[in-house]
């Protein structure tokens, strides 16, 4: 790029912002891969202390609020006054809620989405759900999306973005804790 003189400067910093993009995104995906496989062996290992799951969620929503007001999207948060505390890996469970979050942004409508995110304290264990009103996901597929690589069509109109890989590690980490996620559409 920078030896061709007949290529205009515009050009070529849209072609270096080009390779830099993807570059980043491969690391992504490289980085996601290895801890994908570093759950999956048992190799990693939970760094477990109180966490104050109120906060937590709230931190996630925060994150992730500029892609939102990007999109135009709303996110509204249903939790209890009171503290929630549980015993978890918060940088996992935290991964966790940013993935979820971030696949309801990326998959409902500009202008038009409403993200939910509810959580109960049911004595023994939090349910968190993250709930959107994008078009959903047919039954026979809500198995397959937590498989890695997978990635549902039809979502939008044009190619998904992802790796496929958010899913399936949403899955191992709250397995790594003993819970359970699932999918409803």
């Amino acid at each position: 790029v920078h030896d061709n003189p007949d290529m205009p400067e515009e050009q070529k910093h849209q072609f270096l912002g080009n390779v830099i993009r993807e570059t980043e995104r491969l690391s992504h995906l490289i980085t996601q891969v290895l801890n994908l496989e570093r759950y999956e062996s048992g190799r990693q290992q939970l760094n477990l202390k109180p966490v104050v799951v109120n906060d937590l969620i709230k931190e996630s929503i925060l994150a992730l609020q500029p892609l939102a007001n990007e999109k135009k999207v709303k996110i509204r948060l249903q939790i209890p006054d009171s503290m929630i505390i549980v015993r978890c890996d918060r940088d996992l469970v935290q991964q966790v809620m940013y993935n979820l979050l971030s696949n309801a942004i990326k998959f409902v409508e500009e202008d038009k989405g409403i993200i939910k995110v509810y959580v109960e304290n049911n004595h023994d264990d939090v349910q968190v759900s993250v709930e959107d009103n994008g078009r959903g996901i047919p039954s026979e597929l809500h198995e397959l999306v937590f498989d890695k690589f997978f990635q549902a069509k039809n979502q939008t109109l044009k190619k998904p973005e992802g790796s496929g890989l958010g899913l399936a590690i949403c899955k191992k980490i709250v397995e790594m804790h003993n819970g359970q996620i699932r999918v409803e559409s």
